[in-house]
């Protein structure tokens, strides 16, 4: 199955890249700092679950989409 995997940075989302590649999904993580990525069998994007146009991007031909954004506190997320 092809799976995106949104906030792929944060602890859970690392979490769910891990267990989806071990049950042998390709993964696309998208992320907001892709070099914590580098050197991964898995596919890197960069995108801002916030930009509409960067999650249709990402999404278009997943056959899963999951959401492990958090509240977060970074520049531009209310905190």
């Amino acid at each position: 199955m092809r799976m995106v995997v949104v906030g792929a940075n944060g602890e859970i989302g690392r979490c769910v890249v891990t267990e989806a590649m071990a049950r042998g999904h390709r993964v696309t993580a998208v992320v907001r700092r892709p070099e914590e990525y580098q050197g991964l069998a898995i596919s890197v994007e960069r995108g801002d679950v916030l930009e509409p146009a960067d999650v249709a991007r990402v999404a278009a031909g997943a056959e899963a989409l999951v959401s492990a954004v958090g509240g977060g506190d970074g520049p531009g997320r209310g905190g």
